[in-house]
């Protein structure tokens, strides 16, 4: 953290143009950076959105510079709460219906993620043409995002920005890990003796351990996940599916947790419609004049490329077999198995 409020006081003080340049403190959990400052857990609560339970010990915090951003992707898990605590953040949203225009990738493999192969970071304004609508907003302080379940996100600071999250379980989650046990089998049977330079392609650095996950360990989770499923439990024992993963919380003991889905997002919404606003909704006109802005601050740069699997045969492999509707023709084949 020192390194970082360091580099952004030199960035915002040098007279260089270091626009492409960007760090993020990203994705931790707050429950272990603040272990020894419980009145800042303390501090967050989500009670006001009908989530009591939930606090800080159950959000993630994110600090970035101007430009850093999160790759376009869809979380597999659950529905987003994201709460915008200084500067501004910018949100592409698309509903889960653009699965195909988005072009789903497991590359960079990591539990929870599914990405685009789009680059919405230094784009070509023509995707406008294929993805026709998108939703955008940009987040001020004290504004708080509802993000549906499966909906796909390309997000990017526009400044100097701090922001919390919390992921909210979804009874449609057991069926969902089941999947994502399904995915990380394969990944991880597909790494083996892969080099270090192939894995640094396939990997998140998040996941470089999965390579060492015994078969056994693998298959145990495909089980667990399985039987859960099975016996259409919402509480799920003691097992985790990953309990190394640094990524948001998979399998977890937690007989009070609530989930969201019980009521409609209209109904929701009219609950809360004094103090809720709907993103807006571009048309493709207006996202193509959105995308070509961004394009043109690239023009001059070495633009930032989405991986390109069609040069790679591994990467093609990869990207099949663990296509979502491959992965959920699987799963129904598992659960099938009495």
């Amino acid at each position: 953290m020192k390194e970082f409020v360091e580099w952004v006081h030199m960035r915002e003080n040098a007279a260089s143009d270091e626009s492409d340049r960007w760090m993020y403190f990203d994705y931790k959990y707050m429950n272990e950076w603040f272990a020894q400052q419980p009145s800042i857990l303390n501090a967050v609560t989500w009670k006001n959105f009908g989530f009591p339970e939930r606090g800080g010990a159950d959000s993630t915090i994110w600090i970035g510079s101007d430009g850093a951003h999160t790759p376009c992707h869809m979380d597999v898990y659950g529905c987003n709460l994201v709460a915008q605590l200084y500067g501004r953040k910018q949100w592409i949203l698309f509903p889960p219906d653009k699965i195909t225009n988005l072009l789903p990738t497991r590359i960079p493999y990591e539990e929870s993620s599914i990405y685009s192969n789009l680059n919405f970071y230094s784009p070509d304004p023509d995707l406008a043409n294929d993805l026709q609508e998108a939703y955008v907003v940009t987040l001020n302080p004290g504004e708080v995002l509802f993000v549906p379940h499966h909906w796909w996100h390309f997000v990017q600071n526009l400044g100097t920005a701090v922001s919390i999250n919390s992921w909210i379980p979804l009874p449609s989650d057991d069926e969902s890990r089941l999947e994502e046990a399904l995915v990380r089998f394969f990944v991880s049977q597909v790494c083996k003796g892969l080099s270090e330079q192939e894995l640094c392609v396939l990997l998140n650095p998040n996941e470089e351990n999965l390579v060492e996950d015994p078969v056994s360990k693998l298959v145990q989770q495909i089980e667990v996940c399985r039987e859960i499923c099975q016996q259409k439990s919402a509480s799920i024992g003691d097992f985790m599916l990953d309990a190394t993963s640094s990524k948001k919380p998979k399998l977890v003991k937690d007989s009070e947790t609530q989930f969201y889905g019980e009521t409609s997002e209209e109904d929701f919404l009219s609950k809360f419609k004094n103090f809720i606003s709907i993103v807006p909704k571009y048309s493709a006109a207006h996202c193509r004049s959105l995308l070509h802005e961004k394009w043109k601050q690239f023009t001059l740069q070495k633009k930032e490329t989405a991986l390109a699997a069609d040069d790679n045969k591994l990467l093609d492999v990869v990207n099949a077999f663990c296509h979502p509707d491959v992965i959920a023709k699987v799963k129904d084949r598992i659960l099938s198995k009495k």
